[in-house]
């Protein structure tokens, strides 16, 4: 039976829960409070200060509970009561979402009263909410089923503990509530008998849509009302901490100059309200705090820790309907908008700028939109606008005012092409015949212009010599020397823009190509006997030159800019070339035979 009843033990059914990883404390900022009357719930708790916080309010609070002494478990499926000898805390559930937890100490044995106090912080959720706390925890002791203890070890279990955290109505606050540049606080000045004595240097009446900056001199009260466990009780204030203000017109803001203030010094702190309001009415400004003290419980005094109050302060901020004169939307531009036929429109040309100026009346904003540029919006009064793209756009200003009135201006705006630079690329060379291992140096007589005028921006050239090893140069007037024999063409690229290589052969670029420009041949020994029996006639000519030479190779024929006429490789001792379609002028010929190279002059009349 016994051991049957071991075998059900494994299978306790227990609820388990959720919780951080690493839970335990490693700050020392609560202190376990030992001698308070404890809850009687599951988990006996004592709560410093009340567990009711407004929505959006920092939440600091310290939490002590006793390790219990028993809890309820399940064994085969009948209830049954487990002793409790040590528990081992590992988790707390049900927080709201924005708080989070550490526990002091996790390891508890109720035959010792040994107490663990959980630190909750964070920021109390925007929700209207009341929050069952949980606590999980895995403990060790003896369940009693069936007239038997059975043992129990390492057993997970959830405690309903009772703790109740209530989220109640509130407004959340700015983070930062502390002045940059407060204004001075007023410390000799008759102050109000209300809750928060406050002084106000002028009447905290404004209409709509009027700019506000005020300073109100606020001071530390020396008691006040708090709930404490349920109950309200008077509490004397040793500190106070200001946390927010709340329930202020909508458009204003605040910051305080001082938010740690003490009513034994007669500490004094400045709020300062500053923007515009946008609702009327009148408004009983609330003033948080996080408070230190003693509150009065049935005749004790009971510390308070931080606790978070709030007051009504008694200031009241009165926002009267405005009379508005009508919103009118209106700008200037630079250049100007060209008046025509049926509207407005400005002209530029792609690139250039346009400065936008708000001249609108009444407006308490303003927002722009600039279709076709950069930056295609704004809310500034004065903007300056590039279009880098030619095409028809708008620009339109929306002026805002009071009731939501708002009004409109719209310009056309015509942006045309740029003008681009028209190239003339071409060149020249000292010389187009060469041997191997001689220098050619090239002359750059490229012309650019710019709506007919010369172009002053920088221009970039790459030319391509066209030899074996491509061989390039990005020099104005380069030269360059060829190594091997060959027909040579030569391309010379010009552009206002970085030129590549490759992009020469993409049609990217202006370019001017002359085909097999340079002529270069390997030096060769000439036999002048030889030489001298090489015929070319008729000279001039009209039509025809014959040519008689002993071993001929090959014929090539040249005007006097360097341009190859004519190409021919031949195996003969005479050959005849017609010269129609030459133009008349001088020619050169050259003449390759196994005995070397000739060049011979004639005139095509």
């Amino acid at each position: 039976m016994k051991r049957f009843l071991l075998s059900a033990i494994a299978i306790i059914a227990m609820t388990l829960c959720s919780f951080a990883q690493s839970i335990v404390c490693t700050d020392n900022a609560c202190t376990p409070i030992t001698d308070q009357t404890f809850s009687n719930t599951s988990v006996p708790y004592y709560c410093p200060q009340s567990l009711t916080f407004e929505q959006g309010q920092a939440v600091d609070v310290c939490i002590t509970i006793m390790c219990p002494e028993t809890t309820n478990v399940t064994v085969y499926s009948f209830p049954a009561t487990a002793q409790i000898q040590s528990l081992t805390i590992t988790g707390l559930s049900n927080l709201p979402e924005g708080l989070s937890y550490c526990v002091s100490r996790v390891d508890m044995d109720p035959t010792t009263n040994v107490y663990a106090t959980i630190h909750i912080t964070g920021t109390a959720p925007s929700a209207n909410e009341d929050y069952d706390l949980e606590l999980s925890g895995i403990f060790t002791g003896t369940a009693s089923a069936m007239g038997s203890d059975f043992p129990l070890n390492n057993q997970s279990v959830t405690f309903a503990t009772g703790i109740v955290l209530t989220i109640g109505e509130g407004q959340s606050q700015p983070s930062e509530i502390v002045c940059d540049e407060p204004c001075p606080a007023v410390t000799n000045q008759p102050m109000s008998q209300t809750t928060i004595p406050y002084y106000a240097p002028e009447e905290l009446t404004y209409n709509v849509n009027e700019a506000v900056d005020v300073c109100i001199t606020i001071q530390c009260p020396a008691n006040t009302n708090v709930e404490y466990m349920g109950m309200q009780a008077a509490a004397t204030i040793t500190s106070m901490t200001i946390t927010g203000f709340s329930n202020l017109p909508e458009g204003l803001s605040y910051c305080v100059s001082r938010v740690d203030m003490d009513p034994t010094t007669n500490n004094f702190a400045t709020l300062h309200l500053t923007g515009t309001p946008t609702t009327a009415g009148e408004y009983n400004l609330n003033l948080s705090c996080n408070v230190t003290g003693t509150a009065n419980v049935f005749g004790s005094d009971m510390p308070l820790n931080n606790q978070a109050i709030t007051f009504p302060t008694g200031i009241v901020v009165t926002i009267e309907e405005e009379t508005s004169n009508p919103v009118v939307a209106n700008f200037t531009s630079n250049p100007e908008a060209t008046q025509l036929l049926g509207g407005s429109a400005i002209y530029i040309t792609a690139g250039e700028t346009i400065t936008y100026t708000n001249t609108s009346e009444n407006a308490t904003s303003i927002a722009w939109t600039f279709e076709g540029g950069n930056p295609a919006s704004s809310t500034e009064n004065t903007v300056t606008v590039t279009y880098a793209t030619a095409g028809n756009y708008t620009t339109t200003l929306t002026a805002y005012g009071a009731n939501n009135e708002q009004n409109t201006k719209t310009v056309g705006v015509n942006v045309s092409a740029a003008p681009t630079p028209v190239f003339n690329v071409d060149f020249t060379a000292d010389v187009t015949t060469i041997e191997t291992g001689e220098t050619v140096h090239f002359t750059n007589n490229t012309t650019v212009t710019l709506n007919d005028e010369p172009y002053t921006s920088t221009i970039y050239y790459r030319w391509i010599f066209g030899a074996i090893n491509g061989a390039t140069s990005t020099d104005v007037n380069p030269s360059y020397t060829y190594e091997s024999a060959g027909l040579y063409s030569v391309t010379l690229a010009a552009s206002d823009e970085e030129i590549n290589t490759l992009d020469i052969f993409g049609g990217w670029f202006p370019i001017q190509t002359k085909e097999d420009y340079i002529i270069v041949t390997d030096p060769v020994s000439v036999d002048e006997n030889a030489i001298s029996e090489i015929s070319v006639y008729p000279n001039p000519t009209s039509s025809v030159i014959n040519i008689a030479a002993e071993g001929m190779q090959n014929i090539t024929i040249i005007d006097m800019t360097g341009r190859v006429v004519m190409s021919k490789d031949v195996n003969s001792n005479f050959e005849t070339i017609s010269t129609e379609g030459f133009a008349k002028a001088n020619y050169m010929v050259r003449i390759a035979t196994t005995d070397g190279v000739v060049v011979k002059n004639i005139v095509v009349e």
